[in-house]
């Protein structure tokens, strides 16, 4: 059976991490995991949500009302053929 045991530390400068795991873990074999937040870049390919969100909100655009009601029409208009 496996258990799991989580803590916060700051990671110094220095890469070096002194852990003080509780008395209940029996000395022996384990895994260390490190998870960490990792910057995006926006180089990296495939990254369009990154991209997206740096582009400027353009507020004096149309509407989405106005932008569906043009579809509509747009549809509406292939069956008077």
């Amino acid at each position: 059976m496996q258990a799991y045991y989580e803590t916060e530390v700051i990671l110094p400068v220095n890469h070096h991490l002194n852990l003080q795991l509780p008395d209940e873990i029996p000395a022996g074999r384990v895994r260390i995991a490190v998870i960490y937040e990792k910057e995006n870049n926006s180089t990296e390919p495939g990254n369009l949500s990154q991209f997206l969100s740096t582009l400027p909100l353009n507020e004096q655009g149309r509407s989405d009302a106005d932008i569906l009601q043009q579809i509509k029409e747009e549809r509406d208009s292939w069956d008077e053929t």
